[in-house]
């Protein structure tokens, strides 16, 4: 089993060896591509965490808020019906 593994590491070092100049500017480009494309996707995923942060922290308010305005609607509900019975009392 070693012996297999340090065959094909030397038949991939030798095909390295043997490759034009030519090769390894090629490389250096297709390299070079990757690395933007990493940076990029790198700087994608922070903006898509920063986002998910904001949506639920807005998710959070709007929640809040949505308690506030039922718990003032039933506070008027109460006081609408008790100006309602006193209005009845006095006819």
């Amino acid at each position: 089993m070693v012996n297999e593994l340090e065959m094909s590491q030397q038949l991939l070092q030798e095909f390295i060896n043997n490759l034009p100049p030519e090769a390894y500017t090629n490389a250096a480009g297709l390299i070079t591509i990757l690395k933007t494309a990493g940076i990029i996707f790198i700087i994608y995923l922070v903006f898509l965490i920063v986002k998910i942060i904001f949506d639920i922290r807005s998710k959070i308010f709007i929640k809040k808020t949505y308690k506030k305005v039922n718990e003032i609607d039933e506070k008027l509900n109460k006081i609408l019906k008790k100006k309602g019975n006193e209005k009845l009392r006095k006819k």
